[in-house]
C-alpha cells in the first residue's frame, strides 16, 4: 500500500493532497517569485479511471492547466495506466 499523501489511489483513480508552495523546493525548473506571491491556487495529482496517464493540475489565476507526468515527484512511484504501481 502506497504511503505517500501526494499520490494516494482510490477506487483506481488518483486525487492526492493539495501540494502547498513552501512544499516545493527551487530547481533549474522552478523558483519561487516571492515569498509574498502565489504562484498557483492549486496543485495535486490527478488521474481518473479512464485516463492513460496521471498529471498536475495547476490552478493559476490565469487558468487552469493539466501536465501529464508518469513518476509521483515526492515519492517516485510510477503511475501508470491500469494497475498502478
Amino acid at each position: 500500500m502506497n504511503k505517500c499523501n501526494y499520490c494516494q489511489e482510490s477506487n483506481n483513480h488518483i486525487l492526492g493532497k493539495p501540494i502547498t508552495q513552501a512544499e516545493l523546493k527551487p530547481t533549474a525548473g522552478y523558483k519561487s517569485r516571492s515569498c509574498l506571491l502565489q504562484d498557483y491556487l492549486q496543485l495535486f495529482i490527478l488521474k481518473g479511471k479512464a485516463d492513460k496517464k496521471a498529471g498536475l493540475m495547476i490552478d493559476t489565476l490565469d487558468g487552469a492547466r493539466y501536465v501529464d507526468i508518469n513518476y509521483c515527484p515526492f515519492c517516485g512511484r510510477k503511475l501508470d495506466n491500469g494497475v498502478m504501481k
